[in-house]
């Protein structure tokens, strides 16, 4: 395949990989099994015009796949690998108009469609069972779309060519069927002589997975057989991306087989091949169990819980798949009734009876049903462009320029700079209403409820922490505990009940079940989807502050499907030794890294005062003699600024030979610079005149003094700018 070629297929809007052909030496030294796809395109979003040059510098690159899920921008591939006429009768008119691929295996195919986002965080892909034909591909994976692929080791198969016939420009949504199949549990074929776990959540099945593996020994070299029975056991129970990291986890752990490991990745390791060929291989759970009681009798790797689990299983008979005896009017009805309830406990406990009842596995099952059905009850339905932009919709802010609203903002840095000293202290501004110093200007916020999600840390140092920022006692912000994001139905209960301002979550791994080893998983970040999606829709809009980890090495850590499903990304670090002169030592400043507000680069910085009081500012020396903003809006915001309190018309500031900017230009900025609410109008007689909200000021002063703490101001609001060294800040 030649790189010319695929400008007459590939289209913008699409996430693609090339792929380098078997046996190639790829760049990480590995040799290539036939499906793995340029290191690189799994670092950044590959286009075609990326995908078209990567085919020129590199010969070992053959053939074009297409990312699925989030990172594939809402693509799912259906991959029908045999009975394809039967299928094709049996799904009828809902494979046209899709993208079809075909190769030269007989009665296969592959179809391409795309999932609606409201849906993203709710459905799932499925791999081959020993019941099915074809699989649904979705998540971090791709499917190869045209080009040269080998076939399998054990056949012998020559290389075929893929073909792709369709238009890409023209994906079509999902079928009914296919989106129904994707909402539903895997389908996990129940070995009738094993145990039968199918009642229990994914959660429990891997801590008893964990368990057992943390005991069973490796054979090392020569005994396969082993090695792929531990998989198989783990597949039967949790045939998805945790099943695979936990069978990695143990098997990267034979040192007769480092090697294998050391250039190993996400995409591929000795486990990736052989997991995605297991169907039902007889052996389950219940034999992993046994293989684990073998060297550890007397189960100690359990705790209570989880051995009460083991023992109920293995006490009871096979269940029969439950069927509904609710009808879904009904189940809506009492599911809302549920939610009315005060007591958390009583509602998990109605709730998961209500899914029994209802015919769904539980809890979790049924509420992602009550919130596709909240979504259509509160759904805005289509719109022109003409209808849109006579909307009353404006960019709001909590602080003005610093925090909008609605949005999703995540913060995150080393442990123990201050990520939640951080949040805090901007929740205590908006809790109490107090100013806050942007541009050097005092500004008042928007004051109202707060409300704070915790899932990271006990109540003792959560309160101390409130207590070192002076936190408002009041009863403006409410406190919920061991909460978990994937509570999607709870969470619009809460939120129309509260109606906060602003909302923190203290962090995102505690309030994702712990679960850092996912964190690099795209579908890690569906929950950060689902609430910038229906921010202000299925619940009353809010500014949500998310806390995060950094890395070993102080970047961001996790997918970057993370960043993707965020309005802001915050990174929290100490001064330079340039910077702490100006700063502080023991200050903290905070850059924001990523703005669909237009704050790129902008900085916060937050600081330990001499009344011990946490103090948090603008820091951005936005308007400088020198340089000169590089864009037609900073440098007419500059020029208000200096001539502050003078006013303009449009029509002054297009001739003003120092802006350098097009009339046209120049217009769509005094705009924008109003709807942030960086100017103002000042009169419309005779002609309309603006001048700059924020004045000059002290802006070379981070930090200037402020008004009295006794007038109302509170003494977060910091005080005057010096170099004192303080207590160094921790948390």
């Amino acid at each position: 395949m030649s790189a010319s070629n695929l400008a007459n297929f590939l289209v913008e809007g699409l996430v693609y990989a090339p792929i380098y052909k078997k046996g190639a030496t790829m760049v990480s030294g590995r040799k290539a099994t036939g499906k793995n796809p340029l290191e690189e395109s799994w670092d950044r979003d590959f286009g075609p015009a990326d995908v078209e040059l990567a085919l020129r510098k590199n010969q070992n690159l053959q053939a074009v796949g297409i990312y699925t899920g989030i990172r594939g921008k809402g693509i799912v591939i259906l991959d029908v690998d045999a009975n394809l006429k039967n299928l094709e009768q049996q799904w009828g008119e809902s494979l046209k108009n899709a993208p079809k691929i075909t190769s030269t295996k007989k009665n296969a195919a592959k179809y391409i469609f795309k999932i609606p986002e409201t849906l993203w965080s709710q459905v799932k892909g499925h791999g081959l069972t020993n019941t099915s034909d074809y699989e649904i591909l979705w998540g971090r994976r791709q499917g190869l779309i045209m080009g040269a692929y080998p076939g399998h080791d054990r056949t012998n198969t020559p290389e075929g060519l893929y073909t792709l016939t369709g238009d890409l420009k023209h994906i079509p949504e999902a079928p009914a069927w296919l989106i129904a199949e994707m909402k539903a549990p895997p389908k996990v074929t129940q070995n009738r002589k094993d145990l039968d776990f199918s009642d229990r959540t994914d959660d429990e099945i891997a801590q008893i997975i964990g368990d057992c593996l943390s005991v069973i020994s490796h054979k090392g070299q020569g005994n396969r057989e082993h090695w792929i029975q531990v998989g198989m056991c783990i597949h039967s129970v949790l045939p998805n991306d945790l099943g695979l990291a936990l069978w990695c986890h143990w098997s990267s752990q034979d040192n007769e087989y480092a090697n294998e490991w050391q250039e190993s990745d996400d995409n591929h390791n000795p486990c990736t091949t052989p997991w995605y060929s297991f169907k039902g291989s007889g052996v389950g759970l219940g034999t992993l169990i046994w293989l684990a009681d073998k060297e550890d009798p007397e189960r100690h790797r359990f705790q209570p819980d989880i051995a009460a689990i083991v023992k109920e299983a293995e006490e009871k008979k096979v269940q029969e798949t439950r069927i509904a005896t609710l009808p879904f009017e009904e189940t809506i009805k009492r599911a809302k009734k549920i939610l009315d309830l005060e007591n958390p406990a009583e509602i998990n406990y109605k709730m998961n009876g209500l899914a029994l009842q209802a015919g769904y596995r539980d809890q979790v099952a049924l509420e992602k049903i009550l919130v596709d059905h909240l979504q259509y009850e509160n759904q805005t339905g289509i719109f022109s462009v003409k209808e849109l932009m006579a909307m009353d919709v404006k960019r709001e802010y909590l602080i003005p320029d610093v925090l909008p609203s609605p949005s999703t903002v995540l913060i995150y840095g080393a442990g123990g700079d201050g990520k939640s000293m951080s949040a805090w202290t901007i929740a205590k501004h908006i809790a109490k209403g107090i100013p806050f110093y942007v541009r050097g200007n005092l500004l008042p916020v928007e004051q109202g409820k707060v409300l704070l999600l915790n899932g990271d840390q006990p109540l003792t140092q959560l309160k101390e922490q409130l207590e070192e920022v002076e936190f408002p006692v009041d009863d403006n912000t409410q406190i919920f505990t061991d909460w978990q994001l994937q509570r999607y139905a709870q969470f619009v209960k809460v939120m129309n009940k509260i109606q906060p301002k602003l909302v923190v979550i203290d962090s995102l791994i505690g309030c994702s079940g712990g679960k850092a080893f996912d964190e690099n998983k795209s579908d890690f970040a569906t929950p950060l989807y689902w609430l910038t999606r229906n921010n202000g829709n299925m619940f009353p809009k809010t500014t949500i502050l998310i806390i995060h980890h950094a890395n070993k090495t102080g970047g961001f850590r996790g997918t970057s499907a993370i960043r993707d499903a965020v309005d802001e990304v915050w990174s929290l670090n100490k001064p330079t030794e340039e910077e702490a002169q100006r700063v502080g030592k023991y200050s903290r400043l905070i850059t924001i890294q990523k703005s669909r507000s237009g704050r790129e680069g902008s900085k916060l910085v937050m600081r330990l005062e001499d009344d011990l009081s946490f103090t948090i500012a603008d820091h951005t020396p936005e308007v400088e003699s020198e340089p000169t903003p590089t864009s037609v809006t900073g440098r007419v915001l500059q020029r208000l600024r200096v001539i502050y309190p003078e006013v303009r018309t449009t029509s002054e500031l297009v001739d003003d030979p120092i802006l350098e900017g097009k009339p046209a230009a120049i217009r769509k900025s005094v705009q924008r610079l109003l709807k942030r609410g960086l100017i103002e109008v000042v009169s419309n007689e005779p002609k309309i005149t603006y001048k700059a909200v924020l004045a000059r000021g002290e802006v070379k002063d981070s930090v200037p003094t402020v008004v009295n703490p006794s007038c109302g101001t509170g003494s977060g609001m910091g005080h005057k700018v010096g170099t004192n060294e303080k207590c160094p800040i921790g948390s």
